[in-house]
């Protein structure tokens, strides 16, 4: 078994759906997430640390920090500004 799929072997439809799905998610659920990628992008960069990977490694890292840095620019504030729209929208 390939230890990098090229697809999601759980789910039964394209990249592309899965994307579409993603940004049509609540956006709470969008941000949780991200910090989820965040996270896992960050242990990988540890893994390929350790198994001498440097290169790999940073790269993820940076990953990592690039998907912090838009969670607290511009998803959270966002999930924000939509929470309160919802509560003028529901009665």
């Amino acid at each position: 078994m390939n230890k990098h799929p090229k697809k999601i072997e759980k789910y039964n439809w394209t990249m592309e759906e899965l994307s579409r799905d993603i940004v049509g998610l609540d956006y709470d659920a969008q941000v949780e997430l991200f910090k989820l990628l965040t996270k896992d992008f960050q242990t990988d960069s540890i893994n390929d640390q350790n198994i001498w990977h440097p290169k790999v490694s940073k790269f993820l890292e940076n990953i990592s920090s690039w998907l912090s840095e838009i969670l607290k620019r511009d998803m959270e504030p966002m999930a924000d500004l939509c929470r309160t729209y919802n509560k003028k929208w529901i009665r």
